[in-house]
């Protein structure tokens, strides 16, 4: 006997003609036994029914817990661009002052050199000893040559 769903059974059940009721009980104990047929097949629809109903349930509930869990990862996210437009920034000022730093240190350099070329020229000059205080014309002359 082939399975059939409770709504097509009442509707064949309504369509038959009232001639065709069963007279005998053979007929009687087949239709009882259609029915009891149709009471288990409701009561696995129902089973069926709750296991699917448990199932949809499980589902919302790992739906709710994945959307939680992308509006965390969203909120990081923003976090993470706003420390990449920090450090961007923070990038940006290093390489001034790396820029800056080269140029104070070429200008150090400069004055280095300046500063060993002038004392050199310092160490090179002829010493002259000071002249005393009481020169005479003598002196001059001598000192004249």
């Amino acid at each position: 006997m082939t399975r059939k769903s409770l709504s097509d059974l009442v509707r064949m059940e309504a369509e038959k003609p009232v001639d065709d009721l069963p007279l005998d009980k053979s007929e009687t104990s087949e239709e009882i036994e259609s029915i009891n047929q149709n009471e288990i097949n409701k009561v696995e629809l129902d089973a069926i029914s709750a296991k699917l109903k448990d199932v949809l349930e499980d589902a919302k509930r790992k739906e709710d817990a994945l959307e939680g869990e992308i509006a965390k990862l969203k909120e990081e996210l923003k976090d993470q661009k706003h420390l990449v437009t920090a450090l961007k920034s923070e990038l940006g000022q290093t390489d001034k002052l790396k820029k800056d730093f080269a140029e104070a240190k070429a200008v150090i350099m400069k004055l280095t050199a300046t500063n060993q070329v002038t004392h050199q020229a310092q160490s090179d000059r002829t010493y002259y000893p000071p002249m005393t205080q009481h020169n005479s014309e003598s002196d001059i002359g001598s000192w004249l040559g």
